[in-house]
């Protein structure tokens, strides 16, 4: 690997998640260190309070992503992000129309004014939103066309957001700016939503969770100063070299070097410091015994050199040339020549060995015939068949050679035992069965919670659910896990974070109900 990248140590990915370009409608879960914005914004849709914004950052600071993630707040929006080349005020205006009325423009620019503001008047839910997004315009440019659209736009009922360069802003005169509701600023990102932000995008092509270090946080803010572009870019760049070279491992010669030693007392030490109860609930769930590995056994083979003309692939094929030696394969098609008698008889026949003490495999007429004579009820089974069942069926010895054939340790209760089961497992989905009763009974907040889920998964840190409904984190978190406990929702570990998701059982019930329609 390059020295200049640092090492991440990244799990299996389907694909390198860092993409360089804006996000789409319905990522807003990608959308890192905007909640604030995000939050307020949503609010004004939901609440219908028009507002005329101005959102001003740096290239590459994600604006354009901020504005169409927040596109799925509401049933109407309005993204255009490419500047006409002639006649501009009315080419924007004939784009607002289109996309939000239809293709039966008027030909008088007044008239398009009327009906646009005529149209969200009358809209029912949230209002539209609204976003001009045209990086690439001179400055002074855009605010001559700005100033001969300001008056039909802040006619209309909806939020409109006009985004610009710091570039863009220093070239519009002050009497503009004023005209505007609010400017909101988007800043560099700091350490720890660049950390936030490799992450959950990490989490999206990998099913394993993944913590990035402080040393390649330091590394990619020294490079990108927190700037979203530049840390897709460098990021991709990483990712693409270390899946391209990944990093070797050095193992340790001898285990008498200062390394092998000092770690061996941390590992001792860490251990010493455990509960006698969780030492021994921890050995049970591993039956690995390090200490018989390092003594010889006859079986055991060293592994052959590899073969040099096979390059990487030298160890494999020198190991199965070793198992082909010891352990030749098996030819159905060869015969015993020696024993003639292998050659006569039905080869559909049972085999039944010589030994009279030897177990015996039964006819299938004799196994017909017990089948018949089987009873299902336990009451019409004689007295002494039972009696001898119970005398014969030693079921407590049966379950204590279980037990010590899986190397259960003496003296742990069955609390313990069912504590050592619980392992957890980071990437698998888990829910739990479905509670029909609690589907039917949702508070309104639930109900939120559960249409949302049906659409995207959500976390209980989701600063706009918490905004739409007006409570913390920990109340969100306590709704999803009963939620979850009720079968309705599913959970899934990304990263540091918990994922929630509409089961398929919840889901097909609400199809039942003609609540839904079915995916297909």
């Amino acid at each position: 690997m390059t020295e200049e990248f640092p090492v991440l140590g990244l799990p299996a990915l389907r694909e390198n998640p860092f993409k360089a370009r804006p996000l789409e409608p319905g990522q807003s879960k990608l959308l890192v260190a905007r909640d604030q914005i995000s939050a307020r914004w949503a609010r004004f849709l939901r609440n219908r309070t028009p507002r005329l914004i101005l959102l001003i950052g740096e290239r590459g600071s994600g604006r354009s992503s901020l504005m169409r993630c927040l596109s799925s707040e509401t049933t109407k929006s309005v993204h255009l992000d490419m500047f006409p080349t002639e006649n501009h005020s009315h080419s924007i205006l004939n784009e607002l129309f289109v996309s939000l009325i239809g293709f039966d423009v008027p030909s008088s620019t007044q008239e398009i004014a009327s009906r646009l503001v005529s149209f969200t008047e009358n809209l029912e839910g949230p209002i539209p939103l609204i976003s001009l997004d045209f990086p690439n315009v001179d400055g002074g440019q855009l605010s001559q066309v700005i100033s001969n659209l300001i008056s039909p736009i802040e006619r209309l009922n909806a939020l409109v957001v006009i985004s610009l360069s710091t570039e863009q802003r220093a070239q519009w005169p002050t009497t503009l700016v004023d005209r505007f509701d609010h400017d909101d600023i988007i800043l560099p990102m700091e350490h720890h939503d660049v950390k936030k932000l490799c992450e959950s995008r990490i989490a999206t092509a990998s099913k394993l969770g993944w913590k990035m270090t402080d040393e390649a946080v330091g590394y990619v803010m020294e490079k990108t100063n927190g700037s979203p572009y530049k840390v897709m870019r460098l990021m991709r760049a990483i990712v693409d070299e270390e899946r391209a070279n990944p990093r070797k491992i050095k193992y340790v010669e001898s285990l008498d070097t200062p390394e092998f030693k000092e770690a061996e007392d941390k590992e001792e030490e860490i251990y010493s410091n455990e509960p006698d109860n969780a030492k021994e609930v921890f050995d049970n769930g591993f039956d690995l015994n390090l200490d018989s590995l390092e003594m010889p056994t006859s079986d055991f083979q060293i592994n052959p050199k590899p073969v040099p003309s096979m390059g990487g692939f030298g160890a494999l094929v020198a190991r199965n040339r070793q198992n082909k030696e010891m352990a030749p394969r098996f030819e159905k098609n060869e015969v015993d020549q020696g024993n003639p008698e292998s050659l006569v008889g039905d080869p559909n026949q049972l085999w039944i060995a010589d030994d009279p003490n030897a177990t015996l495999i039964q006819s299938v007429q004799e196994t017909i015939e017990n089948e018949e004579n089987y009873v299902t009820d336990e009451h019409d089974i004689p007295h002494e068949e039972v009696e001898k069942v119970q005398s014969s069926g030693d079921v407590e010895g049966l379950f204590s050679q279980l037990l010590d054939a899986i190397g259960v340790p003496n003296g742990l209760g069955l609390a313990d035992l069912l504590s050592a089961l619980r392992r957890p497992v980071i990437g698998m989905r888990d829910s739990s069965p479905l509670d029909v009763q609690t589907l039917r009974n949702l508070s309104r907040g639930e109900a939120i919670l559960v249409e949302v889920a049906s659409e995207r998964e959500i976390s209980p840190s989701d600063a706009r659910l918490q905004d739409r409904l007006k409570i913390g984190r920990p109340r969100m978190s306590q709704m999803c896990n009963r939620l979850y406990r009720s079968g309705i929702l599913s959970v899934q570990q990304k990263g540091r974070s918990r994922m929630f998701r509409l089961t398929n059982d919840a889901r097909a019930q609400l199809v039942a109900w003609g609540m839904m329609e079915a995916s297909i």
